[in-house]
Protein backbone atom coordinates (compact mmCIF):
# COMPACT_ATOMS: atom_id res chain seq x y z
CA UNK A 1 0.00 0.00 0.00
CA UNK A 2 1.30 3.61 -0.77
CA UNK A 3 0.16 7.15 0.66
CA UNK A 4 -0.35 9.45 -1.47
CA UNK A 5 -1.48 13.43 -0.12
CA UNK A 6 -5.00 13.96 -0.78
CA UNK A 7 -5.89 17.64 1.04
CA UNK A 8 -5.09 19.79 4.08
CA UNK A 9 -7.90 20.75 6.56
CA UNK A 10 -7.70 23.91 8.77
CA UNK A 11 -10.28 23.51 11.39
CA UNK A 12 -11.23 26.03 14.11
CA UNK A 13 -14.11 25.84 16.39
CA UNK A 14 -16.45 28.85 16.23
CA UNK A 15 -18.78 27.25 19.58
CA UNK A 16 -17.12 26.77 22.70
CA UNK A 17 -16.18 23.03 23.08
CA UNK A 18 -18.33 21.49 25.31
CA UNK A 19 -17.15 18.54 27.51
CA UNK A 20 -19.75 16.79 30.10
CA UNK A 21 -17.74 14.36 32.45
CA UNK A 22 -20.86 12.86 34.67
CA UNK A 23 -19.49 9.92 36.27
CA UNK A 24 -16.87 11.60 38.18
CA UNK A 25 -13.52 10.49 36.64
CA UNK A 26 -12.11 11.35 32.84
CA UNK A 27 -14.58 9.57 31.01
CA UNK A 28 -17.43 11.84 29.55
CA UNK A 29 -19.00 13.55 26.11
CA UNK A 30 -17.92 16.27 23.96
CA UNK A 31 -19.77 18.94 21.36
CA UNK A 32 -18.79 21.49 19.35
CA UNK A 33 -18.86 22.63 15.92
CA UNK A 34 -16.87 24.54 13.60
CA UNK A 35 -15.48 25.86 10.11
CA UNK A 36 -12.55 25.82 8.52
CA UNK A 37 -10.65 25.60 4.70
CA UNK A 38 -9.18 22.61 2.94
CA UNK A 39 -6.48 23.06 0.37
CA UNK A 40 -5.07 20.03 -2.16
CA UNK A 41 -6.92 17.84 -4.95
CA UNK A 42 -10.44 18.65 -2.40
CA UNK A 43 -10.38 22.53 -1.55
CA UNK A 44 -13.34 24.68 -0.72
CA UNK A 45 -14.60 25.63 2.74
CA UNK A 46 -15.72 23.73 5.72
CA UNK A 47 -18.64 22.92 8.01
CA UNK A 48 -17.96 20.68 10.59
CA UNK A 49 -19.45 19.25 13.88
CA UNK A 50 -17.54 16.88 16.34
CA UNK A 51 -19.30 14.64 19.05
CA UNK A 52 -16.07 12.97 20.80
CA UNK A 53 -16.22 10.65 23.17
CA UNK A 54 -13.80 10.59 25.79
CA UNK A 55 -12.15 7.74 27.43
CA UNK A 56 -11.23 7.04 31.22
CA UNK A 57 -7.31 7.31 29.77
CA UNK A 58 -7.72 10.67 28.96
CA UNK A 59 -8.26 10.01 25.07
CA UNK A 60 -10.38 11.59 22.70
CA UNK A 61 -12.31 9.64 20.40
CA UNK A 62 -13.30 12.42 17.61
CA UNK A 63 -16.56 11.64 15.90
CA UNK A 64 -16.27 14.50 13.16
CA UNK A 65 -18.84 14.87 10.61
CA UNK A 66 -19.56 18.03 8.27
CA UNK A 67 -19.36 19.10 4.42
CA UNK A 68 -16.56 20.61 2.45
CA UNK A 69 -18.63 23.36 -0.25
CA UNK A 70 -16.26 23.49 -2.90
CA UNK A 71 -14.00 26.36 -5.25
CA UNK A 72 -16.71 25.08 -8.02
CA UNK A 73 -19.74 25.09 -5.86
CA UNK A 74 -20.46 21.38 -5.19
CA UNK A 75 -20.49 19.62 -1.70
CA UNK A 76 -19.03 16.67 -0.27
CA UNK A 77 -19.53 15.43 2.91
CA UNK A 78 -16.85 13.89 5.11
CA UNK A 79 -16.29 12.06 8.39
CA UNK A 80 -13.08 11.37 10.29
CA UNK A 81 -12.80 8.89 13.30
CA UNK A 82 -10.14 8.00 15.30
CA UNK A 83 -7.65 8.74 18.81
CA UNK A 84 -6.47 11.89 20.31
CA UNK A 85 -4.37 11.84 23.33
CA UNK A 86 -4.91 14.84 25.80
CA UNK A 87 -1.64 14.27 27.93
CA UNK A 88 1.59 12.94 27.82
CA UNK A 89 3.85 13.39 25.01
CA UNK A 90 1.89 12.42 21.87
CA UNK A 91 -1.45 15.26 23.45
CA UNK A 92 -2.74 16.87 20.53
CA UNK A 93 -1.58 14.16 18.11
CA UNK A 94 -4.15 12.66 16.39
CA UNK A 95 -4.81 9.52 13.87
CA UNK A 96 -7.69 9.29 12.25
CA UNK A 97 -9.72 7.54 8.87
CA UNK A 98 -11.43 9.71 7.00
CA UNK A 99 -14.66 8.85 3.96
CA UNK A 100 -15.67 10.53 2.08
CA UNK A 101 -19.41 10.50 0.23
CA UNK A 102 -20.31 12.72 -2.80
CA UNK A 103 -22.07 13.00 -6.46
CA UNK A 104 -20.13 14.18 -9.37
CA UNK A 105 -17.80 15.45 -10.18
CA UNK A 106 -16.08 14.13 -6.84
CA UNK A 107 -17.99 10.98 -6.58
CA UNK A 108 -14.19 9.68 -7.19
CA UNK A 109 -14.57 10.06 -3.51
CA UNK A 110 -16.57 7.58 -2.69
CA UNK A 111 -14.31 4.60 -3.15
CA UNK A 112 -11.17 6.74 -1.54
CA UNK A 113 -10.35 4.85 1.60
CA UNK A 114 -7.94 7.58 3.43
CA UNK A 115 -6.23 8.10 6.92
CA UNK A 116 -4.97 11.45 8.34
CA UNK A 117 -2.69 12.56 11.13
CA UNK A 118 -3.45 15.82 12.87
CA UNK A 119 -2.16 18.10 15.11
CA UNK A 120 -4.66 19.59 17.77
CA UNK A 121 -3.55 22.79 19.54
CA UNK A 122 -5.94 23.00 22.67
CA UNK A 123 -5.24 26.02 23.40
CA UNK A 124 -6.43 27.53 20.16
CA UNK A 125 -9.14 25.19 19.64
CA UNK A 126 -7.25 24.40 16.04
CA UNK A 127 -6.67 21.40 14.21
CA UNK A 128 -4.59 20.60 11.00
CA UNK A 129 -5.49 17.70 9.42
CA UNK A 130 -3.29 16.01 6.41
CA UNK A 131 -5.09 13.47 4.34
CA UNK A 132 -3.85 10.74 2.73
CA UNK A 133 -5.43 8.50 -0.01
CA UNK A 134 -4.72 4.95 0.49
CA UNK A 135 -3.66 3.37 -3.12
CA UNK A 136 -3.48 -0.58 -3.36
CA UNK A 137 -0.26 -1.98 -4.69
CA UNK A 138 -0.64 -5.58 -4.14
CA UNK A 139 -0.14 -7.37 -7.09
Amino acid sequence: MRLEHLCDFDLAYTTDFLLVQPFGGEEGAGYGEGDGTVTGRLSGRVRWVNHPRRRSDAVMLPSTDGWVETDDGSRVLFTFEGRTPTTGPQAGQQLLRVGFVAEEPYAWLNTVFAVAEGRVHFETLRALIRVHECLHELE
